[in-house]
């Protein structure tokens, strides 16, 4: 599925397998105060306009990496877990917003997931709720001792090693903003 902006998927039923597919294995990753979902019908669902620009930024910079890591919406484990792979934020209409979005390590295609975690960190984008890649996360907000923007340990069950972790914050001004992002490259 080249784009999910329309996308008309059935969450409870079984969301898409492919790169737009964050599997069981995948993020443990939400904010404390967000609650698991327990959809009572399924639910329709869209990916984040930002994340999607992203995406398309990120595919006309590394036209041919790899997208065997890439992932959005969360698998049915998911949506028993806190986690921004469930399309938890902006539920009229039984239609929800995911606001995560994974992408593939994949330095020999054109796209090292660390220099591209760096950038969005280092940007400060206003967009963005947390970042993790290589058992290290770093949230827009000071989160204990750590400063905003800061890295620290990342203990989740998934190291996030072969793909990085995007999460925008959940106001719509933010996540469907469709500013271009400040990623000037994806190779060091």
């Amino acid at each position: 599925m080249s784009s999910n902006q329309d996308n008309q998927e059935q969450y409870r039923s079984g969301p898409p397998q492919g790169e737009n597919y964050v599997g069981e294995a995948a993020d443990e990753e939400a904010a404390p105060d967000e609650a698991a979902l327990e959809f009572e019908a399924p639910v329709q669902w869209r990916m984040a306009k930002s994340l999607e620009t992203l995406r398309a930024h990120i595919n006309s910079m590394a036209p041919s990496r790899s997208k065997v890591s890439d992932g959005g919406i969360g698998d049915p484990a998911h949506a028993s877990r806190k986690s921004d792979h469930n399309p938890w934020v902006d539920l009229q209409n039984n239609k929800g917003v995911v606001t995560a979005r994974d992408f593939t390590h994949d330095p020999t295609g054109g796209c090292d997931a660390g220099v591209l975690a760096e950038q969005i960190r280092a940007s400060r984008d206003p967009r963005v709720k947390y970042i993790i890649w290589n058992r290290r996360i770093a949230n827009s907000s000071p989160i204990g001792s750590t400063a905003a923007w800061e890295w620290r340990p990342y203990g989740g069950a998934n190291p996030h090693n072969h793909h990085v972790h995007i999460s925008v914050q959940p106001e719509r001004g933010k996540y469907d903003s469709e500013e271009p992002w400040n990623v000037q490259s994806l190779t060091s």
